[in-house]
This record gives structure tokens, C-alpha cells and sequence, in this order.
């Protein structure tokens, strides 16, 4: 049997809690850790000789809802999977600038036989070169990049942001990878605000990820049509101008109450990030009438609950008009047959428009300047409820956004590509 390539995938992970004990990770409704888990298992299950992974993530120690770093994966895979545990500031912010070259130095043992580096730490993609140039190792790296922080699309203090670190990852990278189309033309745009040509970067590419399909499957039912579950699934946050737009939702969720009869539909806002305000509860519930219910932050919510929770829902309210990629919650949404209510921008509309379907599917929100039509979103919110109580078996919609979400977002469509991308830059080495 010939010897596996060596895959050192370092995790950036962002979803946190507070605790008593201080702040600790949430590790298993991460979207980069649940990102590479499904790259991870997909790819180790179609090619189970061609690969092992070191994967690179906080100690269980520091995290709030597991206390063992395995129970992440699958068991059959973990005969090809090791660990590199490091010990990360618990903050979205600083995790993202920490880079500990003392502490790499001490465990490079573990990173002496690593053959190429998916890099989810795209701030840090010159330190991990730097690193590996000192003790002499050079093999490619792919950088991968899931949010920009940029003039094209800013999130952030303009003192402290993340776009010079991550334009210059396209540079110290072998390949960047991005996980829609429409995420890459917004990085080169960013690029080209920052340097004057092209010729440094890495190869561009498109894995065209977002969930694991056979995890979202497992929970495939038939959806009760007695009261519609209309839900939102991302952070309740004030930072980066409300960019998830958890307002909108609740005012339109109010809006909604006053033309139908609110028993015929539950509106509920998941609160993954276990944060949500007094004040902020107090503006959801006076925006939406009474008429939104939020998961507490004291409440247990596991991926598998919330697996459950997806395929048992309706509709899917996501609202991002800055991040291109519509956040891994739609993806999974999709996947679990809910119809998706989103504006009609970016990779909402690209799934639609490059599939052939977007005269099939009325219900994108109208925007303009990237704000949110209210209208417009009310009124999808109508044809949405009004689909599921009209149609008889299973929903066309439904039906179509399983099919487009295996297509454009499924790991088991795209292991083929990321592999034959890693194959390619190993054959340059």
C-alpha cells in the first residue's frame, strides 16, 4: 500500500460562549469546525487510502460542549486522524492573531511529517510559512477563506480588520480556496483595492462546500403541515452592523402576525451563540408583537437536536447582503428540504440563477443597496406558508433545494475536487 498523504487541516474557530468559568469554545456548532469535519470525513471516506489528517483545535479543556476532541469525527475514521491541540484565547478576534511560535516549536515533532497544509487560518497563512521555513519543511499550502473583512465588504474596525492578513494569504499561499464562486470574485475585487496586478497570488479555487449531506439526511421526514416552523438559525448580535440582520427578522415576523392568523405559524430565532441581550430580547419581542420565540442561553441545543430541529422546520429565514456565501445555515436548511427565504444576492441567487431555477422559485427578497426590502420579505414569507398548506405529499421547493444544495454545497459532491486540487500541488513538491 503506498504511504498516505500527511494533511495538517488548522481549524479557525469563532463560536464561544460565556460560562462561569469564563469564556469557552463551542465547538460542534462551529461552522469552519463543522466545515472541516465535513471535508475531513468525506474525503477519508472516497479515498481511505490516499490520506490522514492532523487536525489543529483547541483543547477539549476549553470547551463548553464536549470533553473529547474525537467525538467531532465518525469512529471509522479515526485510525487516520490525530490532533494538534493548542492553546487558543477564547475570542473570535484574538484566536485570529495568535500565533505562538515557541509553542509550534516545542510539538513540531508532530508536524514533521505533514505533506501539505489546508490552512482554515487565513490570517496567520504567512506565520504557519514563516514556521515551517524555520525548521525546514516547504510544502504547499492552501489557504481557505470562508468571510471577508474588506473595503468590498467591511466588518470591522478599519485599525484592527482582517483584510490586509487575509489579501496576503492569496500571496503566501500555494492555492487559496473559497467555498462559492461568488465568495472568490468578492476576494479578487478586495485584492485589487490593496495591489496594483495579480502576478503574486496563489491558484485560485472553488470547492463549492458548505454541510455534509448524509449528516442533514439522517433526519429526512415528512414535514407536519399543522403550524408552519419558521425559523432563524444564525448569531443575534450587535457587531458589524447588525450584519446578520436578526432586527429584520423580527420586525418582519411582526408585520407577518398582523395579516394572518399567528397560530397558523411559529417563528423561532436559535441563538447559536447562547449571547442573546435583555435588551436585545426586549427589542425581538417588541418588534415582532410576541411573536418570536428565542432559544435562552442557558438551553442545551446539540448538533443533533438542532439536525432534528432543521428537518422538522418549514422555512429558513437567512439575511446576509454582506457575506456572499449566505452563512452554512442555509446550505443546511436547503439540505433539509426547508424552503429558504433570502435575499436575492450572492450565493442565495447564484445557486438559482446557475441551475436554471430562478424563474421557478419565488421566494428572494428584493433588495437595493443591499437592504432589505420589507415588502418584499413579508410577502415571501406568505408564499412560503401558503406553499406548504396548499401542496399534498412532498413540496416541490423542498424537493429542489435538496437537489441544489448536494449539487452546489454538498462535501460528498465536492471531495472529488478538493482531492484532485491536493494532488495537483503535491505533484509540484
Amino acid at each position: 500500500m503506498k504511504k498516505r498523504s500527511k494533511v495538517f487541516y488548522a481549524v479557525q474557530v469563532s463560536n464561544f460562549t460565556i460560562t462561569d468559568d469564563g469564556p469557552k469554545w463551542l465547538l460542534r456548532n462551529d461552522a469552519c469546525m463543522n466545515i472541516a469535519i465535513g471535508i475531513i470525513s468525506n474525503i477519508l471516506e472516497q479515498y481511505p487510502n490516499d490520506y490522514e489528517f492532523l487536525v489543529k483545535l483547541p483543547f477539549a479543556s476549553d470547551c463548553q460542549d464536549l470533553d473529547d476532541l474525537s467525538i467531532l469525527f465518525d469512529e471509522k475514521y479515526l485510525d487516520r486522524i490525530e490532533f494538534y491541540r493548542e492553546d487558543l484565547p477564547v475570542s473570535p478576534v484574538t484566536s485570529r492573531f495568535n500565533f505562538n511560535f515557541a509553542y509550534h516549536q516545542q510539538n513540531r515533532d508532530l508536524l514533521e511529517n505533514v505533506d501539505i497544509m489546508i490552512n482554515d487560518e487565513n490570517t496567520l497563512t504567512k506565520n504557519w510559512r514563516v514556521f515551517f521555513d524555520s525548521i525546514g519543511k516547504r510544502f504547499p499550502i492552501v489557504s481557505t477563506n470562508y468571510f471577508m473583512d474588506s473595503p468590498v465588504s467591511p466588518k470591522s474596525d478599519s485599525k484592527v480588520r482582517y483584510y490586509e492578513r487575509q489579501m496576503e494569504s492569496l500571496i503566501s499561499s500555494d492555492m487559496f480556496a473559497y467555498p462559492v464562486k461568488s465568495a472568490l470574485d468578492e476576494a479578487l475585487e478586495a485584492y485589487d483595492y490593496m495591489f496594483k496586478d495579480r502576478k503574486h497570488l496563489g491558484i485560485p479555487a472553488v470547492w463549492n462546500i458548505g454541510a455534509y449531506y448524509g449528516e442533514i439526511k439522517k433526519g429526512h421526514k415528512e414535514k407536519s403541515k399543522d403550524k408552519i416552523k419558521i425559523y432563524f438559525g444564525n448569531r443575534i448580535t450587535d457587531t458589524a452592523g447588525r450584519y446578520t440582520n436578526w432586527h429584520i427578522f423580527a420586525e418582519a415576523i411582526g408585520k407577518l402576525s398582523k395579516l394572518i392568523d399567528p397560530n397558523k405559524f411559529e417563528a423561532i430565532m436559535l441563538n447559536p451563540t447562547k449571547k442573546v441581550t435583555d435588551s436585545q430580547m426586549k427589542e425581538i419581542e417588541k418588534l415582532s408583537n410576541g411573536h418570536v420565540k428565542v432559544l435562552p442561553n442557558d438551553s442545551s441545543f446539540t448538533r443533533e437536536e438542532y439536525i432534528e430541529f432543521i428537518n422538522d422546520a418549514h422555512v429558513s429565514c437567512n439575511l446576509f447582503t454582506n457575506e456572499v456565501h449566505g452563512g452554512l445555515t442555509h446550505v443546511e436548511a436547503m439540505m433539509a428540504g426547508c424552503i429558504m427565504v433570502a435575499p436575492a444576492l450572492n450565493d442565495y441567487l447564484h445557486k438559482y440563477e446557475d441551475s436554471g431555477n430562478i424563474e421557478n422559485y419565488p421566494f428572494l427578497i428584493k433588495t437595493e443597496n443591499k437592504k432589505i426590502n420589507m415588502n418584499s420579505f413579508v410577502n415571501s414569507l406568505l408564499a412560503s406558508i401558503s406553499s406548504w398548506k396548499i401542496t399534498e405529499g412532498e413540496n416541490p421547493y423542498s424537493e429542489m433545494n435538496k437537489a441544489l444544495a448536494y449539487k452546489y454545497a454538498s462535501y460528498e459532491h465536492s471531495a472529488k475536487i478538493i482531492s484532485n486540487d491536493l494532488q495537483s500541488l503535491l505533484k509540484q513538491y
